[in-house]
Order: C-alpha cells, then structure tokens, then sequence
C-alpha cells in the first residue's frame, strides 16, 4: 500500500502516463475511476499478502478508464452467454 495520498498518487500517474486533461468534469470523473481502481488494488494485494491469490497488481496506463473503456481499447468483445 502505497504512503502517498490519492491525490499525490493521482498526480503521478498524469506525469508518468503523460495524461493531460482539460480539468473540471472530465478530470473529476477521472480521478474518481482512478480512486476506484486504486481500492480494487488495495483489496488485491492485501488477499496477495495473505497468500490467497498469486499475483500482484498496480497502477498502470489504464487506472483512469472504466472496464467498459478499457475493453473497447484493448479490443476485447464480450461473448454471448449460454443458455
């Protein structure tokens, strides 16, 4: 877990990942994904340092992206379910 706020944490992802928004709703909105991402994170390492899954994870360029952004990107088509 990281000793950085959210806020601190926010801001180092936009310089690491050259992300750069217009600030108001766009930047809220963002933030607000990023902050979610980053309790999904937490959450997961914490079950990694019991020993109840085997990897990690962490912040990388898409920490500012809903699941439904992050899958257009990457090109990921949701199959259709069985009946």
């Amino acid at each position: 877990m990281s000793s950085l706020s959210d806020e601190q944490q926010w801001e180092e992802f936009k310089k690491t990942h050259n992300k750069n928004y217009d600030g108001g709703e766009e930047e809220s909105k963002r933030f607000k994904i990023f902050q979610g991402t980053l309790r999904k994170i937490e959450e997961h390492q914490a079950k990694y340092d019991k020993g109840e899954t085997t990897f990690t994870m962490g912040v990388n360029h898409f920490a500012d992206l809903t699941p439904e952004e992050m899958k257009s990107r990457c090109g990921l088509k949701p199959q259709p379910k069985k009946d």
